[in-house]
């Protein structure tokens, strides 16, 4: 008997199957639709999303047709509303990158107090990003929804909650900690829904909110709408970025991981104080028992996204695989520097209003030295941030883990060695906030004590270390000084 892991992520759904022995078996994966509106909203079809897992599922299940239990990683901040009786959508999910919110956050932003009572509960900010905001805008622009979310007729979940309502057959409404840190109206010192937050929201607190459990908890049984003959277990439920740090074994503190995919996450484990830092989002990293675990979060909309933009709007590449063979056509980028403010920069600089740039540009010039340009960019981006975490929180980095899909890119993973001064680490399989979810369900199911005795079933890793390279840190000491020169007046 092996096992099944779901990832319902921003772009598609991938359904594992893995051996006894936690090999992956197969893969499975479909991808969903990007919904734009009209006024620049972003949206998915969760029916779609829902049918997608079905479909998949029954083709797992013809593989392993009796797993030991399936679990869940999903998109964090993403949420539904749905159906009390039915479990079916009366809106289409409310996806992590819309900022239909904005306004409020903006709102909040300008008063400190109210502001500060967010992050001290919470560890986060005042953003768009997260869910209680767009809910927010929900019950102020969609009566008829309003009024069943009122009655409770109406739910309100992220992703996981969501699916699992549906598998259950309308039985359990339910989340994970990890999950419920992302909507902004649970604090994660107490590890409860807050009714302060839900007001600062104007949220009611008559409104029906779900159970939240530890992620390495059982979270219900379902057939799967009959792929099954019988009712299988989902135990092991977190979102994607904690999943991952779970699966790359990051319990002690200093230890780091990088997520690498349409943006990027960077965590690094703070132990179980709870610590604020201006530059970072203190997350909720996982649960123990009763005890919390929490990380300094960095995030970033622009990694895989950049090297997506040279191919679909530049179109000087023919697929993102290119950029590490076309960036070597050339020593260095020779002074051109792209600062990849298309969404604002992020920390630790905090110009939401900045937009993308290319500094350096001269006649001789040439495509190599745009594609190298670009993807430097995403690795400086990943390395100012650790410096500042360093520098402002005496962090001792170590065991630094990158993973997910710009791991393929030996140029990209040797510069940040080479930036860090320390080797880094890359786990075989990209699929880590899958495994990481397996693991907190083995937890569970083996009854497993100490976090220490799951490296028993550490993957393999290959190991980049780091070179003397004058000539790319020349390159970043540029960038950075591009940055301060031109944004940060």
């Amino acid at each position: 008997m092996g096992y099944i892991s779901i990832d319902s992520s921003t772009s598609s759904t991938t359904i594992i199957v893995f051996d006894e022995n936690l090999k992956i078996k197969k893969k499975f994966q479909k991808e969903h639709k990007q919904i734009f509106t009209p006024e620049g909203y972003v949206e998915h079809d969760l029916n779609e999303i829902y049918k997608n897992l079905i479909d998949l599922m029954r083709l797992a299940s013809q593989l392993e047709s009796k797993p030991k239990f399936i679990s869940l990683t999903n998109q964090r901040e993403t949420f539904a509303l749905f159906d009390k009786k039915t479990g079916m959508p009366v809106h289409n999910a409310i996806v992590w990158q819309c900022t239909r919110g904005q306004k409020y956050c903006d709102e909040i932003i300008n008063n400190p107090s109210i502001s500060n009572r967010i992050t001290q509960k919470t560890g986060l900010k005042a953003n768009s990003f997260f869910s209680a905001s767009k809910l927010q805008w929900v019950l102020n622009n969609k009566p008829e929804i309003k009024k069943g979310i009122d009655n409770g007729s109406i739910l309100f979940g992220t992703i996981d909650t969501y699916l699992i309502y549906r598998l259950s057959n309308c039985q359990n409404y339910i989340t994970d900690t990890t999950n419920a840190s992302r909507t902004l109206l649970f604090n994660c010192l107490e590890n409860k829904w807050d009714e302060d937050l839900m007001s600062i929201f104007e949220i009611t607190k008559s409104i029906p909110l779900p159970i939240v459990k530890s992620s390495s908890d059982h979270f219900g049984d379902s057939d799967f709408d009959k792929c099954f003959s019988k009712k299988i277990p989902i135990i092991g439920v977190v979102g994607d970025a904690q999943g991952s740090f779970f699966g790359n074994f990051c319990f002690s503190e200093g230890d780091t991981k990088i997520t690498t995919g349409t943006g990027f996450n960077i965590q690094t484990n703070i132990g179980k104080k709870f610590t604020i830092d201006k530059n970072s989002f203190t997350s909720l990293a996982y649960t123990k028992g009763n005890e919390n675990y929490y990380s300094l979060e960095c995030l970033s909309s622009f990694a895989g996204a950049t090297i997506s933009w040279l191919k679909n709007n530049l179109r000087i590449i023919d697929n993102p695989n290119e950029s590490e063979e076309l960036s070597k056509k050339v020593n260095s980028s020779e002074g051109v520097y792209l600062i990849p403010a298309f969404t604002g920069l992020g920390p630790p600089f905090w110009k939401p209003k900045a937009r993308a740039s290319f500094f350096g540009i001269n006649a001789s010039t040439n495509k190599y030295h745009i594609i190298r340009a670009s993807l430097e960019s995403v690795a400086f981006q990943m390395v100012v941030y650790m410096e500042s975490l360093k520098n402002s929180k005496n962090i001792n980095f170590h065991n630094i883990v990158v993973d997910g899909g710009m791991v393929k890119n030996d140029l990209f993973l040797q510069i940040i060695a080479d930036l860090l001064r320390t080797e880094i680490k890359v786990p075989i399989i990209e699929e880590m906030s899958s495994y990481g979810s397996l693991l907190m369900g083995i937890q569970k199911n083996q009854q497993i004590g100490d976090l220490e005795e799951l490296k028993n079933f550490k993957i393999d890793q290959k190991v980049i270390k780091p070179q003397l390279n004058s000539r790319i840190k020349g390159s970043y000491d540029g960038w950075k000084d591009t940055i301060h020169k031109h944004f940060m007046r």
